[in-house]
């Protein structure tokens, strides 16, 4: 019922904007009527009411204004938001039909909202926004699957992510938006990001390190370590493979530390032949007993992002390719050569 009424009331405020779309069942796409929006382009719209539970929410990209459909309401039209506040609320928690025969008046209502995590007060989830975002189609261009859209967010300034660790604030200097990619430990909390640059920056990656001591490992918060794992080194590759992790850095020298199986774990390098350090890991984890894969020679995809865009069923390849003790030694001599 509380949607019904914040669409309903949305609707009939609609003229109250100078520019209004409606993008989807529960998108709507508004000129921020708190800051304006953008000076120089009168047709730019960066506010959106988006569904969360039971309720819309408004958020500006460009001022960061954010609450529920009636605190913008309030903003808007003081009038319209107490017939609002009134039809909403007016029976509390007695339910329709139940309880008072009158609405009750309602004195100074203050929606109570769950409290966001840090990461989420700082950036977004892909997952909340439009589709065409830039965000949003910069993951999907790359043939990201779409349900990994609510494991990625959106930062417009990466200067923002200094509010994860003050330790950054002199090395972040420039102000470009970034794609988040969250490191969660096994407890879902928050460990690292790493932030992916869009538009062709010469520095692509930035890790902002929240734990100094946990090691970059991604996806350790939704890994089943009782079955089988696999190991891949970037963390977008790893949105491919069905309960896998990904080591960023120095952390596959930490594998030992995750507490796998190490039977039941495949490494998973790159497969760059003639790059002397991931040979020199490939053979280390086949001495130390793991499962790796050893790349087809007729695979020319560098990693499984690459792979994936060339039509190649990645999870199959790894599957397929998968070897231990004196069979990977062999394998292992042959690519090196490639």
């Amino acid at each position: 019922m509380s949607l019904y009424v914040d669409v309903k009331y949305l609707n009939m405020a609609s003229s109250r904007f100078e520019l209004f779309k409606r993008k989807g069942e529960y998108l709507f796409n508004v000129r921020c009527p708190i800051c304006g929006d953008s000076q120089k382009n009168k047709r730019k719209m960066r506010g959106y009411l988006f569904k969360k539970n039971n309720d819309l929410l408004y958020k500006c990209h460009n001022c960061q204004w954010s609450g529920s459909f009636g605190k913008l309401l309030k903003e808007i039209d003081t009038i319209l938001y107490k017939q609002y506040v009134l039809e909403r609320f007016a029976d509390g928690e007695t339910g329709r039909g139940k309880g008072h025969s009158k609405p009750q008046k309602v004195m100074d209502f203050k929606p109570v909202f769950k409290k966001k995590t840090l990461i989420d007060q700082l950036m977004d989830k892909l997952s909340i926004l439009p589709r065409d975002h830039e965000a949003v189609e910069y993951a999907l261009g790359r043939g990201l699957p779409k349900e990994s859209l609510s494991r990625l967010y959106y930062v417009d300034n990466v200067q923002n992510v200094v509010g994860l660790n003050e330790k950054y604030k002199e090395s972040i200097k420039t102000t470009e938006p970034r794609l988040a990619i969250p490191f969660m430990d096994a407890s879902g909390r928050l460990t690292a990001v790493s932030l992916r640059g869009m538009r062709g920056e010469a520095l692509r990656y930035i890790l902002v390190k929240v734990n100094e001591d946990a090691p970059t490992v991604y996806g350790m918060d939704t890994v089943d370590k009782n079955k089988p794992v696999i190991v891949v080194e970037a963390p977008l590759d790893s949105l491919f493979i069905p309960n896998s992790i990904a080591c960023a850095g120095t952390s596959f020298n930490k594998i030992d530390e995750l507490g796998l199986i190490k039977e039941q774990t495949t490494i998973v390098f790159d497969n760059q032949p003639r790059n002397k350090e991931v040979c020199n890991l490939l053979d280390k984890y086949i001495n130390l007993g793991y499962n790796v894969v050893i790349w087809p020679s007729n695979v020319s995809g560098k990693d499984i992002n690459e792979m994936e865009n060339e039509g190649i069923d990645s999870y199959k390849l790894i599957t397929d390719n998968t070897f231990s003790g004196l069979a990977a030694k062999a394998k292992y001599s042959l690519w090196r050569k490639i």
